[in-house]
């Protein structure tokens, strides 16, 4: 399963949730150049428009989180029963 299918199928009702906890692991981290440039400009750009619950905001904030903290990704999904969406980010 692809990553774009995978986020695709992640229901209404847990992507503000998820979205809330991505960020918080992206911004709580103290390495300054965690995030590659391009990343966060994309982040940023889809946080003006609000969309960082649409299906491109939530492979973004995935992709930045999991270079983040990989391990507090995972707890995040699997708390939110998303487990398979982790699977299919690590390849």
């Amino acid at each position: 399963m692809s990553l774009d299918r995978a986020v695709s199928e992640i229901p209404l009702s847990l992507r503000d949730v998820l979205a809330k906890r991505l960020v918080e692991i992206i911004l709580g981290t103290s390495e300054r150049d965690a995030v590659p440039v391009e990343l966060a400009k994309r982040i940023i750009y889809l946080w003006r428009q609000d969309q960082l619950e649409s299906d491109a905001g939530i492979k973004t904030l995935l992709e930045a989180s999991v270079i983040v903290d990989a391990e507090a990704t995972a707890g995040v999904l699997r708390e939110l029963g998303l487990q398979e969406i982790y699977a299919v980010l690590r390849g």
